[in-house]
């Protein structure tokens, strides 16, 4: 900021330089003041924009969470949306959905750049080691590598690589740990 207004300072002092009449070194000035108030407004309203269009896609996606957690508790809404690929159970169904939510806070992370490449990978590690984030990896992939990789962003597609990357390495480590291994029975100590 303090360069830009060095520069501002030193364009002025040269038009009044440039310019004999102080009438026209005035104008000139006012010009060139002009032109930079004119460049700060189209700034203010491309930054509006993008606040504008952020504002409007997380509404969209708390509105799309919002059903998946009703459909998640209702068989009869979770009808509504499209059957799974393979028959599952309804308890699967719900945990596959959540995982999908998981998947895309990520993903809406990585694209946001809160969540950097090395760090999606030391989160997706530890999620594929699951059975349940496997699960839905193996039966979603296809509509989430199709989706990003034949986009047009170039940071969703590298979400999804890293993804695959990540799960073909936990699939080449070994089996997953069960879901019903998370956790110990209740009464018993660890």
């Amino acid at each position: 900021m303090a360069a830009t207004m060095v520069l501002i300072c030193a364009l002025i002092a040269s038009a009044f330089k440039l310019l004999g009449d102080r009438s026209q070194a005035f104008s000139a000035a006012s010009v060139l003041l002009s032109g930079i108030a004119l460049a700060g407004v189209a700034a203010s309203l491309m930054y509006q924009a993008q606040q504008t269009k952020a504002v409007r896609d997380e509404r969209d996606r708390a509105t799309h969470r919002q059903m998946v957690y009703l459909a998640m508790g209702d068989r009869a809404l979770a009808a509504c949306w499209e059957p799974p690929g393979i028959p599952m159970t309804f308890e699967r169904y719900r945990q596959v959905m959540f995982a999908n939510l998981i998947m895309g806070r990520w993903h809406a992370a990585y694209q946001l750049g809160d969540v950097d490449a090395s760090a999606l990978r030391f989160i997706l590690d530890r999620h594929f080691r699951g059975e349940i984030g496997r699960f839905h990896w193996s039966h979603g992939r296809r509509e989430w590598l199709r989706g990003a990789i034949g986009g047009h962003h170039r940071r969703a597609a590298m979400f999804a690589e890293i993804v695959e990357e990540r799960y073909q390495a936990a699939i080449s480590a070994g089996p997953a740990v069960p879901a019903d291994d998370y956790f110990i029975q209740t009464g018993t100590d660890c």
